[in-house]
C-alpha cells in the first residue's frame, strides 16, 4: 500500500536550486528525481510518511506548522541512504521546533503506521544508485556550488490513492 506523507516544501528559489542538482545528475546519466513525472515530484522533506492519515494528525499537522513555518533550514551536505542500491541526498539541519512537530505528529499516528525508523531529514536527489554511480555523482556534485541553506515555505499533503497533492500550510 502507498504511503500518505506530509512533506516540508520549499520556496521557489530554493526548489530551483535542488532541481538544478537534479538536473545535473540527470545530465550526466546518473539516477536522479529530474526524470519522475508524478504529481508528488517536487524537492521536500518528508516529515511523515504513513499509510493512513487519520483527520486528527492531519489537523494537529495544520495547527503546528503553522507556527513554524516559513523557516530556513541549513543544507549540511550530501549525504548517501541505504545499503545498495543508494539513495543520494542532501542533509539538512532543522529546527528544534520542526524536529518536535515531527515526533509529535509520528506519536499520534502510531495507532495507524507500522514502527518508523528514525527520521533523517533530507532532500532526495537520486534513487537507486549503484556504488559506481555514487562516486560519480559526488565528485560531479562538489564540483557544483553547493547550497548552504533552503528556505521552507510549507507543509503539503500527498494522497497516493486520489494521486493528488494539496497544501496543509503555506
Amino acid at each position: 500500500m502507498p504511503a500518505h506523507s506530509l512533506d516540508l516544501v520549499l520556496s521557489p528559489a530554493s526548489d530551483d536550486l535542488i532541481r538544478s542538482r537534479w538536473a545535473a545528475l540527470h545530465g550526466a546519466g546518473l539516477p536522479s528525481l529530474a526524470t519522475h513525472r508524478g504529481a508528488s515530484n517536487a524537492p521536500h522533506i518528508t516529515a511523515l510518511s504513513t499509510p493512513a492519515l487519520p483527520e486528527h494528525v492531519l489537523d494537529r499537522a495544520r495547527e503546528v506548522f503553522s507556527t513554524l513555518l516559513p523557516c530556513s533550514v541549513d543544507v549540511a551536505g550530501l549525504l548517501i541512504l541505504g545499503h545498495g542500491p543508494f539513495v543520494l541526498a542532501e542533509s539538512v539541519i532543522v529546527s528544534p521546533g520542526v524536529t518536535e512537530a515531527v515526533r509529535e505528529l509520528e506519536r499520534i499516528a502510531a495507532e495507524s503506521r507500522p514502527q518508523a525508523r528514525p527520521w533523517v531529514p533530507h532532500l532526495t536527489l537520486g534513487k537507486r544508485l549503484s556504488a559506481a554511480q555514487v562516486g560519480r555523482a559526488l565528485g560531479l556534485l562538489s564540483a557544483m556550488p553547493a547550497p548552504r541553506t533552503v528556505e521552507i515555505t510549507g507543509l503539503r499533503l500527498w494522497d497516493p490513492d486520489q494521486r493528488v497533492t494539496a497544501m496543509v500550510v503555506g
